[in-house]
């Protein structure tokens, strides 16, 4: 996946987490109304001002839009399984632990 595919990625979950459309955010940038659409399209890429507009329309760093695992788009594409396994793992220890305190409890009744 490109720079531009992730940015792409992120920008259209940040701005569907903020409750945004692609025509709202294009006339936040004061841009035509299919500017984001564009965008999100791949036909082009806003320059670095553009960029740190949106970022505070969505209320973001500016780098979250570029990082391969800020959007579960990108987390899916990138390491997936690597995120299962960790989520795997956490959700198994937690449960030892459960199990091991009520067990623990019950013996000591």
């Amino acid at each position: 996946m490109s720079l531009q595919q992730t940015f792409i990625a992120n920008l259209r979950y940040f701005r569907k987490k903020k409750g945004l459309t692609q025509k709202d955010l294009s006339i936040y940038l004061n841009k035509g109304y299919n500017y984001i659409n564009c965008i999100e399209g791949g036909n082009s890429f806003p320059p670095p001002d553009v960029i740190d507009q949106m970022a505070a329309i969505l209320e973001v760093e500016p780098g979250l839009l570029f990082q391969k695992d800020s959007s579960p788009e990108n987390l899916r594409r990138y390491g997936g399984q690597q995120y299962v396994e960790e989520v795997t793992h956490q959700i198994m220890s937690r449960l030892q632990e459960v199990v091991s305190r009520e067990v623990r409890q019950s013996l000591e009744s």
